[in-house]
């Protein structure tokens, strides 16, 4: 009954770091298509649970009604307010999904509490932005509140996969300090590089608004010397893990799953600063914007769970006795 407790609750555990990064994913399409204001009010929609789809479905004083702050809204565009709508959508999936597994967790609470304190913390982090995600609205999108928005995210996934790796007896621990303490250098450069990232979004948003949305080929520059720095740090990033993989995939060749998640963090890392490039030099596409992203969450999530492979860490005490290696 154990063995297939454990298998469950691995399966919650992957399907919430799955969604995590679909909410990701949905958050960047929300920005780069400008439709973070598609829905004005929340948790509702303009006063309802489901959107409107046409303008006829709204009062002719809506921009008045649903207005926040002193903050008129733009007029309403059901392409913006149902990608806005589905973002939440994905949002509250994820908030059952982990509300599941924080009560499936309580199964193992006397064999390592550990589970279950991170499945908490996964669950509080998850309200939390939930309300985060309420002042973004609220606020009108002021940029600082985006900036925390993405933190919270990237502190729930470094937890879910913190919980995988509890629960995960498949992967087999690598003994190697010298090796842990370069990708957690590594995995924090991502990380900062992700918030630099966002930083440097924000400016794109703000000239987004000036331009109306149009005029993509100025808002390069635009930008200030911020993004200039984001682009040193992204060539430092791609060289410095590009030089660690293959020391790496050489001195473990024989761990094939690790070393495949390595070769599979670097090949996103060049897919993420190919788009990066097109980015520059191809006025922005809005499509390049949210793969861009997902893909630097997806740089570090990696990382970091290949770096938990490099490290000691306890697992269940009843499955040390136990072969678990098919789960």
């Amino acid at each position: 009954m154990f063995i297939k407790d454990l298998v469950y609750f691995k399966k919650l555990v992957l399907l919430t770091i799955l969604f995590i990064y679909l909410v990701i994913l949905a958050g960047g399409i929300v920005r780069s298509t400008g439709s973070g204001m598609g829905c004005p009010d929340w948790p509702k929609c303009f006063g309802k649970w489901i959107p409107p789809t046409n303008i006829s479905e709204l009062p002719s004083n809506y921009k008045d009604k649903f207005k926040v702050g002193n903050h008129f809204i733009a007029d309403f565009n059901a392409f913006k307010t149902w990608v806005e709508y589905t973002n939440r959508l994905l949002g509250a999936v994820l908030g059952i999904i982990v509300l599941v597994s924080f009560v499936y967790s309580f199964k193992f609470l006397k064999t390592n509490h550990i589970c279950f304190l991170l499945s908490l913390g996964i669950l509080l982090l998850t309200g939390f932005q939930g309300w985060i995600g309420a002042k973004v609205v609220s606020s009108n999108l002021e940029n600082y509140m985006i900036t925390i928005h993405m933190f919270i995210a990237i502190l729930i996934l470094v937890l879910a996969l913190l919980l995988l790796r509890w629960t995960d007896s498949s992967v087999a621990f690598i003994s190697s300090s010298i090796f842990s303490n370069i990708l957690l250098i590594l995995s924090l450069l991502t990380f900062v590089q992700i918030l630099f990232g966002s930083q440097v979004r924000q400016e794109v948003d703000s000239i987004s608004l000036r331009y109306n949305e149009s005029s993509r080929h100025l808002w390069i520059g635009e930008l200030s010397g911020l993004f200039t720095f984001h682009k040193v740090i992204a060539v430092i990033v791609l060289v410095l893990n590009s030089v660690f993989s293959f020391y790496f995939v050489r001195e473990y060749s024989s761990n094939k799953l690790v070393t495949k998640l390595v070769l599979i963090f670097l090949a996103c890392l060049f897919i993420e600063y190919l788009f990066g490039v097109i980015m520059v030099n191809f006025a922005i596409p809005f499509y390049t914007q949210p793969f861009h992203l997902m893909l630097s969450t997806l740089v570090f999530g990696l990382q970091f769970y290949v770096w938990l492979n490099l490290i000691p860490i306890k697992t269940f005490k009843v499955v040390d006795n136990l072969n678990l290696g098919s789960i």
